[in-house]
C-alpha cells in the first residue's frame, strides 16, 4: 500500500522536495512520520549510478527527515539521534528498497574520498548503515522499533 501511495505521487509529476504523507498499514508507522520526499531520495539511491550521486541521495534522504520533523514539532528543535535513528529504520521499512544491504556495501566499499566522508555524506552513510545493521539483527520490529519511549 505504501509503496503504491509513493509511485502516484511520483507520476503525478510531483516536486522532488513534496512532503506528503504515505498511507502505511502494514506497520504501526504513524502517516504523519512518513516523508514522501526522504522515501523519494532513499528510492533514487538505487538508480544513481556513482558513489558521490548515492552519497548525495543519502545525504537528500536524511535531510527530507529532519525537514519533515523540525516543521512537525513546530521548527527550532533539534532531533536527537535516537529519535533519528527510528525514523530512518521506519523509513526504511516503508521504502523497501530492494538490495538496500548491497547498496550500502557498495558505498562502503567505493566511496573513498576522505574529505566526501567527513561531511554530511559520511553521516548519513554511517546513520543509514547504523539502522539498516538494527534492523537486519532485530527478531521483532514491534519490540524494538515500534514500542513508544519517547
Amino acid at each position: 500500500a505504501c509503496m503504491e501511495v509513493l509511485s502516484d505521487s511520483r507520476e503525478g509529476g510531483g516536486d522532488e522536495d513534496d512532503d506528503d504523507f504515505v498511507d502505511c498499514v502494514e506497520f504501526p508507522i504513524a502517516d504523519e512520520n512518513i516523508s514522501v520526499g526522504a522515501l523519494e531520495a532513499l528510492l533514487s539511491m538505487s538508480d544513481a549510478k556513482s558513489s558521490v550521486d548515492k552519497l548525495e541521495n543519502c545525504v537528500k534522504f536524511l535531510e527530507a527527515i529532519s525537514v519533515h520533523f523540525d516543521q512537525a514539532a513546530g521548527g527550532g528543535k533539534a532531533v536527537s539521534a535516537d529519535y533519528l535513528l527510528k525514523m530512518v529504520c521506519e523509513h526504511i521499512i516503508v521504502a523497501k528498497v530492494p538490495r538496500l544491504n548491497a547498496e550500502l556495501a557498495f558505498l562502503e566499499e567505493f566511496a573513498r574520498d576522505e574529505q566526501l566522508l567527513r561531511g554530511k555524506e559520511g553521516y548519513s552513510l554511517v546513520t543509514l548503515q547504523a539502522s539498516l545493521h538494527f534492523l537486519n539483527a532485530s527478531k521483532d520490529f514491534d519490540a524494538d522499533i515500534f514500542k513508544d519511549e519517547y
